[in-house]
């Protein structure tokens, strides 16, 4: 299966367009928050993406799943629209593997097994049932919404402290699901929620493109317009993620969040994984070195 939405990544936690040079609107927090129009939250999602050259960062991370639990830091470098390099460190202290990715090409080096790879993302493809694009596991790792396209329609609305903006869903997929008697809590809006009606959403699946049975859902925070939340449901396998942005500061005049939670469900098993900067630099030269040892054998 291809999806419109790419962002998965090899190792658990991997996973710009440039800033406009006109004025942000901010807006106070007032309750409730009075609706507004998607062209207004498109074009303010635009206006606040954020605009870096290049990031340097240290992350420490947490994962959680059912294969494997386990913590580790990360050395980050990103040179923007063109290079994510990765080196991985568990906890005791010597760098156990090391990562390349550019927008067509995944170089990987595992020092403990004196193994690599090199090519294409069908490798991620192919573990995690999804297809990637570089643009996305570079905006998951800055806090950029992700896979948000002039093609699609949107809806917005008011939950809460948030604005809302979502895809459009089909008419007949909504009731399939139910959807108009959901309720506003997240921790209800995943795919295995009470209400389905199986029937109806098998013909409607049979019926619609694997992009129309993709919701996504981008939560917004009123006083700078950055994303607060993502939650992506894919209808037609069953499986939802949940991106959530916390603790976001300024670098160099700009919001960064600086702890990513991410978090994978399907009926049957919950994977999540925490991200958390330190040691966050812009916009300064960086190299991203990256050999094969002539030893190492390919991963099969």
């Amino acid at each position: 299966m291809r999806l419109s939405l790419r962002f998965f990544l090899l190792i658990p936690f991997l996973f710009a367009l440039l800033l406009s040079g006109c004025k942000v609107k901010r807006v106070t927090q007032k309750s409730p928050l009075l609706p507004v129009s998607e062209n207004f939250l498109l074009d303010q999602l635009d206006q606040t993406e954020f605009d870096f050259t290049s990031l340097n960062a240290k992350l420490s991370v947490n994962a959680e799943s059912p294969a494997q639990n386990g913590s580790f830091k990360v050395n980050l470098r990103v040179k923007s629209d063109s290079a994510i390099w990765m080196s991985i460190t568990p906890a005791l202290g010597i760098e156990a593997a090391r990562l390349f990715i550019q927008p067509d090409t995944l170089k990987f080096i595992d020092k403990m097994k004196n193994e690599y790879f090199v090519g294409g993302y069908d490798l991620l493809d192919t573990l995690f049932r999804y297809s990637l694009e570089y643009a996305s596991l570079e905006n998951i790792l800055v806090g950029n919404p992700i896979e948000i396209t002039p093609e699609e329609k949107y809806t917005t609305s008011v939950k809460g402290f948030n604005y809302v903006i979502q895809t459009k869903v089909r008419r007949k997929l909504k009731k399939a699901l139910n959807l108009n008697n959901w309720p506003v809590n997240i921790d209800s809006l995943y795919i295995d929620s009470e209400g389905i009606k199986e029937k109806q959403l098998d013909r409607a699946v049979e019926k619609y493109d694997e992009d129309d049975l993709i919701i996504k859902r981008y939560y917004l925070k009123p006083e700078n317009f950055k994303v607060e939340r993502t939650i992506i449901e894919d209808i037609n396998y069953k499986r939802t993620i949940h991106i959530q942005y916390n603790d976001y500061r300024e670098l160099n005049g700009q919001d960064f969040p600086h702890s990513i939670v991410i978090e994978v469900r399907t009926p049957k098993e919950t994977s999540s994984f925490e991200l958390n900067y330190s040691r966050l630099r812009i916009n300064e030269p960086q190299s991203y070195p990256f050999r094969i040892p002539t030893k190492y054998q390919p991963i099969k």
